[in-house]
């Protein structure tokens, strides 16, 4: 009788890890922290590697294509476009996300682009078409990294790549470098919040 009482106890203790572990992997932090984090140890095909920590309450939240149309229509917030391998991503990442930490910023929006955004090009498209890059080609498209501030869904602000004398992302870039992007990013909170 003992034997089987241990057994279920230890039965339920799995049972609640288990349950409990997979609610934790499927928040939109961490879920974001470990994409990021895990191209840690690949190399490019340089053979150069471009490791970041994030922090496990980076804030970040997933945007479906429907909730992300919705955000274009009435959001409020900051808006990033991105994807985990992207050089230049990871390296605006670290300072995307102190913004956010620094101003108690409740939400970080993220669209990785290599989503199914096809679903929704036209009407993304028709929505960011002032802001959108052309490729050699003349077609328009979203370029990344690409950071925009919302509000009710208006444009207040963007910033599309790092700055301007940062030309290699896989040099990682010089204090004052991240000090500028950050500045830029915290002007344009500010614009937002106005």
């Amino acid at each position: 009788m003992k034997k089987k009482r241990i057994i279920i106890v230890v039965i339920v203790v799995l049972l609640t890890i288990l349950v409990g572990s997979r609610i934790i992997l499927k928040t939109d932090s961490i879920r974001f922290k470990f994409s990021y984090e895990y191209i840690n140890y690949m190399e490019y095909e340089n053979g150069k590697k471009i490791s970041l920590s994030i922090p496990f309450q980076n804030r970040v939240k997933y945007l479906s294509n429907k909730e992300l149309l919705e955000f274009l229509e009435h959001g409020t917030g900051i808006l990033y476009f991105g994807y985990n391998t992207c050089p230049w991503c990871r390296n605006i990442v670290p300072i995307l996300i102190d913004t956010v930490l620094k101003n108690d910023i409740d939400t970080l929006y993220y669209v990785d682009v290599h989503g199914n955004l096809s679903e929704i090009q036209e009407e993304l498209y028709e929505y960011l078409d002032p802001y959108l890059s052309i490729n050699e080609e003349g077609e328009k498209g979203l370029a990344v990294p690409d950071v925009y501030f919302m509000k009710d869904g208006k444009v207040i602000g963007h910033h599309l790549g790092t700055v301007d004398s940062y030309r290699d992302p896989y040099l990682g870039m010089t204090e004052e470098q991240k000090q500028e992007l950050s500045n830029i990013y915290q002007n344009l909170y500010e614009e937002m919040k106005s």
